[in-house]
């Protein structure tokens, strides 16, 4: 008999319980979207600041490798990086668009923001022509190229494991243990997969 009136009072606490919960997951996203908007209205208010301090990246061309090959895709890569290389480039990975104008003013946005997608363009064409050397079988020059964006701050998993086909195919094992050791020296994202990855092609080549 008195089963059912236990049966609405857990009832009854159970919704009350699912609609605190659900009004306090609600305040709190108005509080986080409040705390956004209120730092992008501060953001689109900050005054234009120095940056020639910033550490604009200059890369030489005699950074890149020399090629002898008449490979139009290679060429083309290589053309495309002399190009992108003229142009100011910053990485500004770290930063959000609401973080960057708090730092720079809102009337750098937009000059900050090409140098970084040139500075993402530069990292790209990179791996572009990395692998654009190695389907034309320039192994020596693929490397050179995959170091050097490693060197300018890739973190693409797909290119440290490409290069690692590269030594597996030149048989070279020794220098995928050596990228395992700069990458655990490294502070990549996603470290402990590379890692991972980079092991297992080594024990499938032994």
């Amino acid at each position: 008999m008195n089963f059912i009136p236990v049966f609405l009072i857990c009832f009854v606490i159970f919704v009350l319980w699912m609609f605190y919960e659900q009004r306090k997951s609600q305040n709190k996203d108005k509080e986080a979207s409040d705390a956004f908007w209120e730092r992008e209205r501060m953001a689109n208010q900050t005054r234009k600041k120095d940056i020639s301090h910033l550490p604009i990246l200059h890369v030489e061309e005699s950074e890149l490798p020399v090629f002898t090959t008449e490979n139009e895709s290679v060429l083309y890569y290589i053309d495309h990086i002399r190009k992108i290389i003229k142009s100011p480039m910053l990485d500004l990975s770290e930063y959000s668009n609401t973080d960057l104008k708090l730092a720079y003013g809102v009337g750098n946005f937009k000059v900050l923001c090409e140098y970084d997608e040139n500075f993402n363009h530069f990292l790209l064409a990179l791996t572009n022509l990395a692998r654009a050397c190695t389907e034309a079988d320039l192994y020596s020059e693929a490397e050179q190229t995959f170091l050097l964006a490693f060197h300018y701050g890739s973190q693409k998993m797909t290119d440290y494991t490409s290069l690692a086909d590269i030594y597996l195919h030149l048989e070279e094992p020794e220098k995928i243990s050596a990228l395992i050791r700069n990458v655990e020296d490294g502070s990549l994202p996603h470290k402990e997969a590379l890692i991972q990855a980079l092991e297992q092609k080594l024990m499938a080549y032994r």
